[in-house]
């Protein structure tokens, strides 16, 4: 008889175990804006909380259209199984639809930012690209005009120092051609002067000769 007994208790006891084990899921009050949690399964027990829509409660025990829940300060109490859902409440649904929009607004507007900072810091750094581009240009310009004077430069050197040495010699050579001139000029002068000489002597010979002859021709036909 008692392990009759015994054998009764543990099948309650399991049943009942099993009952709540098999409650032991999460549900949520529906969409309606506040409901009661009772001490017991009855509209006539005492209310000690109102829940709100989207209170997310644990189910313990199902008795009728009752349902003994605890919600999330761990308090226990009876409602109305009508109120409760196992899905989401479409108002919680909207309300994290909203935190994500929220959520995903702020991304995209600090994104929007970066990307701005990003142009902003990209257009900056081919502006600063296409001033150092124009440096270089004008720094490669320079630096090939730099060779070309100094081509020049050079050329221009070697040629001037052909030129004086073709001004040395030329100098040089005119000195030449000027104490030669000097000579020749020196030698003409004598020659003009021996001849003038000459013809000076040659002149008194022959009117002294023409003299004498003039004497004698008188003599004779005097």
């Amino acid at each position: 008889m008692r392990s009759m007994k015994a054998f009764l208790f543990l099948v309650c006891h399991f049943i009942v175990f099993g009952i709540s084990y098999s409650y032991a899921q999460t549900v949520y009050v529906t969409d309606e804006f506040e409901i009661t949690m009772r001490t017991g399964p009855s509209i006539e027990n005492k209310i000690i909380a109102m829940l709100s829509t989207g209170t997310e409660l644990q189910v313990i025990e199902e008795r009728g259209d009752w349902i003994l829940v605890k919600d999330p300060t761990d308090k226990e109490g009876w409602i109305f199984k009508r109120y409760a859902s196992d899905e989401i409440p479409k108002k919680i649904i909207l309300e994290q639809l909203r935190d994500k929009y929220q959520e995903a607004s702020k991304r995209l507007e600090t994104e929007t930012e970066r990307a701005l900072t990003f142009e902003r810091e990209n257009k900056e750094l081919r502006s600063a690209l296409n001033a150092s581009n124009k440096n270089l240009e004008k720094t490669k310009k320079d630096y090939n005009s730099l060779i070309v004077e100094s081509k020049d430069f050079l050329d221009l050197k070697k040629e001037h120092t052909l030129n004086l040495a073709s001004l040395g010699e030329a100098t040089s050579e005119l000195t030449k051609l000027k104490k030669e001139n000097e000579d020749l000029r020196l030698s003409t002068n004598v020659i003009w002067f021996l001849s003038g000489a000459v013809v000076v002597a040659v002149s008194w010979v022959v009117g002294f000769i023409m003299g004498k002859v003039r004497k004698r021709g008188r003599s004779l036909y005097g």
